[in-house]
């Protein structure tokens, strides 16, 4: 899918790669018709695949009740960074609403499909996505950026506790054994612990186990 830059338009449609789970016939041909006027690269499969392609951009499914087996193989496959699903429905009913639930569908499409709401909704369904993304990308930094700091302050404290330097030669310490062995500063601290560690399993007890 293209990178969005500034507010959504419609242009950034052009090249986006959607799967459509839809049975052959005149439905999906007139589908992928649509989707191709808009711009998209649209590719028809059916029955669902065990394995979703990697190179798509937003996924469109029937809902129907002669598709449900297929599409609880489907949901299985999902995870919170999957292209964003749209559903195809004929009619709603409580079965039909709870996979559209489990889906965590992006938007919904009355069959049969029109053009200016498949237009919409594809233009809805990209820009939720890329948010979702975007805070989903965040939060996996912020997370590795305080998993990096505490374990630089763990190979801080073990340097002052067991090589007996001051807290203000630490880093100094790491940025050193960072740049002569051409790494990063966390993945020295990690070495530091993982030695320590190893000295601490392999250190043997005093004889008969007597403190």
């Amino acid at each position: 899918m293209p990178k969005a830059s500034g507010k959504p338009k419609i242009s950034d449609l052009k090249g986006t790669r959607v799967l459509v789970l839809l049975p052959p016939g005149r439905e999906a041909e007139g589908l992928m018709t649509h989707l191709i006027r808009i711009g998209c690269l649209p590719r028809l499969y059916w029955p669902i695949p065990q394995t979703l392609p990697d190179d798509i951009d937003v996924i469109i499914v029937t809902v129907d009740s002669d598709a449900r087996a297929d599409v609880r193989g489907l949901i299985g496959q999902l995870t919170d960074l999957s292209p964003p699903v749209i559903v195809l429905v004929g009619y709603e009913d409580p079965s039909t609403l709870q996979l559209v639930l489990e889906l965590r569908a992006a938007a919904v499409i009355e069959r049969p499909v029109k053009p200016f709401g498949l237009l919409t909704n594809l233009m809805i369904s990209r820009d939720v996505w890329q948010r979702r993304r975007r805070n989903i990308e965040r939060i996996v930094e912020a997370e590795n950026r305080h998993l990096a700091l505490s374990t630089v302050e763990v190979a801080k404290i073990i340097l002052c506790h067991v090589h007996r330097m001051e807290m203000s030669q630490t880093h100094r310490y790491l940025q050193k054994a960072a740049m002569d062995s051409r790494t990063s500063i966390e993945k020295v601290a990690e070495r530091i612990i993982a030695e320590n560690a190893s000295q601490a399993a392999t250190a043997k007890s005093p004889p008969g186990g007597r403190d």
